[in-house]
């Protein structure tokens, strides 16, 4: 029972792990999406 246990606990923290990790990649890539977008008005609001 000890290691079905454990099996379980290592499957979650895994899942959480993952999760956290992809949490912070989105964070990430919308930040980059953010400049982009600026960068992108700042380049059409110069163009004559």
């Amino acid at each position: 029972m000890f290691y079905l246990m454990m099996g379980f606990v290592a499957v979650w923290l895994l899942v959480t792990l993952y999760l956290v990790y992809l949490g912070l990649r989105q964070r990430r890539l919308e930040v980059e999406m953010q400049a982009l977008r600026e960068e992108m008005q700042e380049t059409t609001q110069h163009t004559p």
